[in-house]
């Protein structure tokens, strides 16, 4: 079965003969919706954080959240009317002061505020987790369609392959952290192709063998980090030597501007930091190198 170019996947499939008993892959391939179904789709799915994708519902969530404030804004304006009728001028005395043996009216409107405001409050908190999940990247989208596509679409009822259509109100599950070099990986094809990534091609099943790879978050996170050592280590050396080979002041400020911008255009790109945290390391650094501008410098 041929793949789309974006599938990423350059695995050969592992062939021998099958037992009496066995299926083979052009059985499964016939078949997908029985041999496969939702036991091997939920094994797909489940295989790796980049496939957790579901829908986030946002509109939905929105109308439900919506219905629930106006029906607590409601018994909002009961309550208040009730109050009002019991502390009026003209209305027999009560003793609005206490909750026990209160007006039944009243009790009951607060019992089912009490209700209401706990499906509410959780609702809302629930919600403000939801929504700080990040947007499935399109990637993980394209590749979880391609399993589908390798399945002939079959594999599952069309109708319920349909969430993947909803690009923007895709969401991952559990989201990997920021990082423009894992992202460099993992973007590119040729990259994310080599055997340093890959990893538990054993869990693979037959019938997804020769079309399904899964790479190594760790290795590739490992590897971010030699790299980020290596060139801040670079960042730090090569400056010191070019400076003190130097003795034009305007020489050595010349260098230290560039090393500088380089090192603010990397810490704002490739590391994750906010501004005002990249402007201080910038500084912190330009602080060191203008050490080295005061030993042997002429005008």
């Amino acid at each position: 079965m041929s793949l789309p170019d974006n599938s990423g996947s350059l695995v050969t499939a592992k062939t021998r003969a099958p037992g009496p008993s066995e299926l083979t892959e052009h059985e499964i391939h016939l078949k997908p919706w029985k041999y496969i179904g939702y036991k091997g789709y939920a094994k797909f799915v489940s295989s790796t954080n980049d496939f957790f994708i579901f829908r986030q519902f946002s509109a939905l969530n929105a109308r439900v959240a919506l219905l629930l404030q106006d029906q607590i804004s409601v018994l909002e304006g009961t309550l208040d009317e009730l109050d009002r009728k019991y502390s009026a001028k003209d209305f027999k005395d009560l003793h609005n002061r206490r909750f026990r043996n209160d007006e039944d009216d009243r009790a009951k409107v607060l019992e089912t505020l009490t209700e209401k405001l706990k499906q509410y409050n959780d609702f809302i908190l629930q919600q403000s987790k939801l929504r700080s999940l990040e947007e499935a990247p399109d990637r993980n989208i394209k590749s979880v369609r391609n399993w589908h596509y390798n399945h002939d679409y079959c594999a599952i009822s069309a109708d319920e392959q349909k969430y993947l259509e909803h690009d923007k109100d895709l969401i991952s599950v559990s989201p990997s952290e920021p990082n423009p070099i894992n992202d460099l990986i993992e973007n590119s094809l040729r990259l994310r192709a080599l055997p340093l990534w890959r990893h538990q091609e054993d869990e693979v099943p037959n019938y997804d063998a020769g079309n399904v790879t899964y790479y190594s978050p760790k290795r590739i996170d490992r590897f971010a980090s030699v790299v980020i050592t290596l060139v801040g280590a670079v960042m730090f050396i090569a400056p010191i030597w070019t400076l003190q080979a130097l003795v034009n002041l305007k020489s050595k400020l010349a260098v230290i501007t560039v090393f500088v911008s380089v090192l603010l255009v990397a810490v704002s790109n490739i590391m994750v930091t906010k501004p005002h945290e990249a402007l201080a390391i910038t500084a912190a650094y330009a602080a060191v190198l203008m050490v080295f501008v005061q030993f042997g410098t002429t005008d």
